[in-house]
């Protein structure tokens, strides 16, 4: 079958695959993050021809199955299609490699939180762009994802890993982990990147997707000039107050960082509720705007969605999804 894109793309899908992996092989690159169906980043409109699921959409809404909306991950062309959506012509020249890696150091933050940063072997070339993710591929193949927190200049790879209850992999971080271990990478993945041709940019992270809004916000302060004349806003959003357990310092940079604790707590007098309440609390222009938003699926979809409502252009929110593995 033959997938052809507003912009003229046309590629042919093979045997059963999606219509993301098929455009992928063919060496164009569409938005997506965990491929699975959970995160509805490679949401896109199905303009012509009809689709068949490879496996369950959960991120649609009614509304957008109304609307024709599919995921290019969980769908294949039952005929020829046509779809909306955007290659990004960026990620064209970023390889995805299998590299070992060494803990350079492990710091445990708080209880539910490691600084972890990794070594890459002297001569490895590991292009990133500042938002993506790498998948640590650890014993008997299991494989998770974590977003890198540093710029792509710098020589090592820094994660913030949240400890996940009865998590394979947190048993390791939390009570194994030590400095030297030699590890599995893979990457870099993901879709999550800065576009930035707006003038507004609203930031919106909870919890440890806090990670590649850091990422991409060391690599604009690297060249402020290039950004002075864009108003950007950070809002973070955690449970607990411990867990803020970085602030950002970019005094080069037009930024104002609003901190939002979901609950009351007694050493707490700053915002309380949902940072995507905040946005729309505070009454930030929402034209001329992008989103860049990460952590929860829960906030994500509810933050998309009240954005929208508020005058947003939804093609100007992007997303990185922490979803369940």
């Amino acid at each position: 079958m033959l997938v052809k894109t507003l912009e003229g793309i046309e590629f042919k899908t093979h045997d059963s695959s999606s219509i993301l992996e098929s455009g992928l092989n063919a060496g164009h690159v569409f938005a997506y993050s965990c491929k699975n169906g959970q995160c509805g980043v490679c949401k896109t409109t199905l303009l012509e021809g009809d689709v068949v699921a490879l496996q369950e959409q959960i991120a649609l809404t009614e509304a957008d199955k109304k609307n024709k909306k599919i995921l290019t991950c969980c769908c294949a062309p039952k005929t020829d299609i046509l779809i909306d959506v955007e290659e990004l012509s960026l990620l064209k020249d970023i390889e995805i490699k299998t590299l070992p890696a060494r803990i350079k150091h492990i710091l445990k933050i708080t209880d539910q939180i490691v600084d972890v940063e990794l070594r890459l072997p002297p001569t490895a070339k590991f292009n990133f762009l500042e938002g993506q993710y790498i998948e640590v591929i650890g014993s008997e193949g299991i494989r998770r994802s974590y977003s890198i927190a540093n710029c792509a200049n710098e020589k090592t790879i820094k994660l913030f890993i949240k400890k996940v209850e009865h998590g394979v992999l947190s048993q390791y971080w939390f009570h194994e982990a030590k400095a030297n271990d030699l590890l599995r990478i893979e990457g870099p993945k993901g879709s999550f990147f800065f576009r930035g041709n707006k003038k507004n940019i609203i930031f919106m992270a909870t919890g440890t997707g806090i990670a590649p809004v850091k990422s991409i916000l060391d690599k604009l302060a690297e060249n402020p000039k290039a950004y002075s004349g864009i108003n950007f806003s950070l809002y973070w959003g955690n449970r607990n107050v411990e867990n803020f357990f970085w602030t950002p310092n970019y005094n080069s940079l037009h930024l104002n960082y609003i901190p939002v604790l979901s609950q009351e707590h007694e050493l707490w007098h700053g915002r309380i509720g949902y940072i995507q309440d905040s946005v729309i609390e505070d009454a930030l222009c929402l034209e001329n705007t992008q989103v860049y938003a990460c952590g929860s699926m829960k906030m994500i979809q509810s933050a998309s969605a009240l954005l929208v409502k508020h005058g947003l252009e939804e093609k100007q929110f992007y997303s990185d999804a922490f979803v369940s593995s």
